[in-house]
């Protein structure tokens, strides 16, 4: 992954936010009053300018609910039983994967730090649980394209836990009620179904506009906003697993074999049929006879390699069909320490629900 461009991006974000700042302030009465907290940096001189009033507590916790549902596409795959390569027998084209969804529900826990009064930085932890929805057709064809065997279609559903964690930051500009954000970060997936880690990132970008609802108290506001966020997987060029065909869908080799040799009794009666007349239907018998010899050896390799059967090693790489969504949603801030927020967002192949409720505070400088 080139990162230079999210370093161009993240370098242009912070000269913006250094203008905006010095802007902002310039509008600002003055307040010789201290800053009273550690944090954030310039903390002092946003007092000084007469908006320290307007920054949040500088340490934040957040407890998010996030359900997540994303379509994805089975681009590679490979399947291997004691050491046998399967590929060129069952793979992407062979299984003809129909449907390939994930849905993840999960809560994110996060704590965070204004370390300036325009930047944050968190970390985040999070509990998931979910599912992989997979419906597949099995088709073989032969050399030109043409089908000469299908399976019906079978579906199935893996359920699985997981554990997310991960770094990020976020530059906010604000002017006359209206803010801007922008968000990256970068996180890490853990699960049994797989060997390796899965690598996360989302970029994303929010404006919006606050309202106050009490014009006596101005600690209490709501800010609705509109957005968009980029998610796709990193750092991977696929992982390694193990499965059952056998658990996950039940019934597929008894389909498979009577496929086939139904397959191959059909073609050996058209034989038959065509024989009467052998030379003026010569190259249709030859074809059937390849078909029922390709039948025959992917029967006998299939069956021979205990596939249906065994536990088998296999090899996947999975990308999402649809990496931008559009987002829609709010903060409601309670009072300095308590905010609540909500955000939608969705896509013709993702749809993305989180609510949450944070907790700020302060740490005040020794003497204060």
């Amino acid at each position: 992954m080139n990162i230079k461009p999210i370093l161009l991006v993240l370098t242009s974000l912070v000269c913006l936010s250094l203008f905006m700042f010095d802007v902002q302030a310039q509008s600002i009465t003055a307040d010789s009053t201290k800053y009273p907290y550690v944090l954030p940096i310039w903390g002092q001189k946003a007092q000084d300018r007469g908006f320290a009033d307007q920054l949040q507590l500088p340490f934040g916790l957040n407890v998010n609910y996030v359900n997540a549902y994303m379509d994805l596409a089975i681009t590679e795959f490979g399947l291997t039983i004691g050491g046998q390569d399967l590929s060129g027998i069952v793979n992407t084209e062979t299984l003809n994967f129909t449907s390939v969804n994930a849905t993840t529900n999960g809560l994110n826990y996060r704590a965070d730090a204004w370390i300036l009064p325009f930047v944050n930085v968190y970390a985040l932890l999070s509990t998931v649980t979910g599912g992989t929805d997979v419906s597949l057709q099995p088709t073989w064809k032969n050399s030109v394209g043409e089908t000469i065997l299908q399976l019906p279609e079978f579906s199935s559903s893996v359920e699985f836990d997981a554990l997310a964690y991960g770094i990020g930051t976020t530059f906010i500009f604000g002017w006359e009620g209206y803010f801007l954000s922008t968000d990256v970060n970068i996180s890490r997936t853990d699960t049994e179904l797989l060997e390796n880690q899965v690598g996360y990132l989302t970029l994303s970008a929010r404006a919006g506009h606050r309202f106050f609802l009490n014009k006596n108290n101005r600690d209490l506001f709501v800010a609705p906003y509109a957005g968009i966020m980029y998610r796709n997987f990193i750092g991977s060029k696929g992982n390694n697993g193990s499965i059952n065909f056998d658990e996950v869908f039940p019934g597929l080799q008894e389909s498979f074999d009577t496929r086939v040799e139904d397959k191959i009794e059909t073609n050996q009666d058209e034989i038959d049929v065509l024989s009467a007349n052998p030379i003026a239907n010569a190259d249709e018998i030859a074809k059937l006879k390849a078909e029922n010899l390709a039948l025959n050896t992917i029967k006998t390799t299939v069956d021979d390699s205990g596939l249906f059967s065994t536990e088998i090693d296999y090899f996947i790489r999975k990308d999402l069909i649809q990496t931008i969504t559009f987002q829609f949603g709010f903060n409601l801030q309670i009072n300095k320490h308590w905010m609540l927020r909500g955000e939608y967002g969705v896509s013709d192949s993702q749809r993305f629900l989180m609510t949450g409720i944070q907790y700020r505070f302060g740490v005040r400088k020794r003497g204060m």
